[in-house]
């Protein structure tokens, strides 16, 4: 039996204000889901008998996203508790039993030839590429293409910055590893950990390594998301269409999709690679610059301008707004004259906060990130890195410069 696992019940604190209102593994990538993109891409170059879905945080939306997808042959399984990688794909293998498995992990943006290169090849493998910050991630030891071991985020400073790690993709025989996994221990983080019994398996077997230099991003961040739609604009396999309507005066330059329903009114400017979906609305007078993705019924209205941003579902930026190297969550609305800057006075690169600690995004160019149904009064400004938690009020004429918290209401 062959089987399909997608591992989809991360919780994405680190992924907050968007994990507030939809579950990780949904978040959008050119108008589907990471999920869907799995499922489509993994169905598309081999056959299954079984596709599974792990799901915990919000497991009913990720399961109904997932049917909607794969249809009626998706089985669900509830990991009662986020334990770790090993720990759901045990779950799994328990739950279906003995067969060949391909597993992926569903936070991940994956370059559509990683599921031919995982589908080709025989069991047990594990995909690997290199990463720009490779001790944040599983550091493979391989020798001529086979496994030695892994090393778990290990000290940077010992770490080749070409160091190959493991990516989140696997071909497991179910007989060759349920030992290993029930054999697992905590980890120091209180986890199973997947790379725990691969270490194991790997003095054992034979565990090919499928190192691949296409793209691919672990999507754990706010701004990873902007990071993950840029490249399935990239994608070779990104299709310019315009199937909405166009206003004759509206200019559209480059590689450009407008769904069926869109509709670009007069005097507007969309520059490729861009992306808008089903019912959105540009203009009049509108902007878009290039790497801007509008999902379904977002609107950027009069005289405003996006820059390298995604709105969500429902959106609104209606008129008179600046977004920038932003993401703005679904059913926002931004009051008139709201803008988000997205460069510091001083050059240097923005830091946000992600789980409490300080982090530096590497980006010189980066905006805000506004959760789901949050809105804006007029005149608001926004500082580069800004958090907006999901249905947090800003009051008109504020200029925020902290992060705000789900539901607060923020006065200047």
């Amino acid at each position: 039996m062959k089987v399909l696992a997608i591992l989809a019940g991360g919780r994405g604190e680190r992924l907050r204000p968007f994990t507030e209102t939809r579950p990780k593994p949904l978040m959008p990538v050119l108008g589907e889901s990471l999920l869907c993109r799995h499922l489509k891409q993994a169905l598309a170059s081999a056959r299954f008998d079984v596709v599974v879905v792990l799901a915990s945080y919000m497991a009913g939306e990720v399961l109904r996203e997932a049917r909607s997808c794969a249809g009626d042959k998706v089985v669900g399984v509830d990991q009662g508790g986020e334990l770790g990688t090993g720990h759901a794909i045990l779950r799994v293998m328990e739950e279906v039993g003995p067969g060949d498995y391909t597993i992926v992990y569903g936070d991940l943006y994956l370059d559509p030839r990683y599921y031919k290169l995982l589908a080709s090849a025989g069991s047990p493998a594990i995909l690997a590429s290199r990463a720009e910050r490779p001790w944040e991630y599983g550091v493979l030891e391989v020798e001529d293409g086979i496994l030695r071991g892994v090393r778990e985020k290990p000290d940077p400073e010992s770490t080749p910055s070409d160091a190959l790690v493991f990516i989140g993709g696997l071909r497991l025989d179910y007989d060759a590893t349920i030992g290993y996994l029930r054999k697992l221990k905590p980890s120091p983080r209180g986890e199973l950990e997947v790379t725990d019994a691969l270490n194991s398996m790997a003095r054992d077997y034979e565990v090919r390594v499928l190192g691949a230099q296409w793209p691919w991003l672990d999507v754990g961040r706010p701004w990873d998301l902007l990071r993950a739609n840029r490249l399935a604009l990239e994608e070779p396999g990104f299709k310019p269409k315009l199937e909405g309507e166009v206003h004759p005066t509206a200019v559209v330059e480059g590689p450009v999709y407008i769904a069926p329903g869109a509709r670009v009114r007069p005097h507007s400017v969309i520059e490729g690679p861009a992306y808008i979906g089903g019912g959105a609305e540009v203009g009049p007078n509108a902007h878009l610059r290039p790497y801007t993705v509008m999902l379904e019924g977002s609107k950027a209205g009069f005289s405003t301008q996006v820059k390298a941003s995604l709105l969500m579902e429902h959106s609104k930026a209606p008129h008179l707004n600046y977004v920038g190297d932003s993401v703005v969550g679904e059913h926002v609305n931004l009051g008139a004259g709201t803008v988000t800057a997205n460069l510091r006075f001083d050059g240097k690169t923005v830091k946000v906060t992600v789980k409490g600690v300080r982090v530096d995004s590497g980006l010189r160019k980066l905006g805000a990130f506004i959760g789901g149904h949050a809105k804006t009064g007029i005149n608001v400004s926004i500082m580069p890195g800004v958090k907006i938690g999901s249905y947090a009020v800003i009051y008109p004429g504020c200029v925020v410069t902290r992060d705000v918290a789900p539901s607060e209401t923020y006065k200047c």
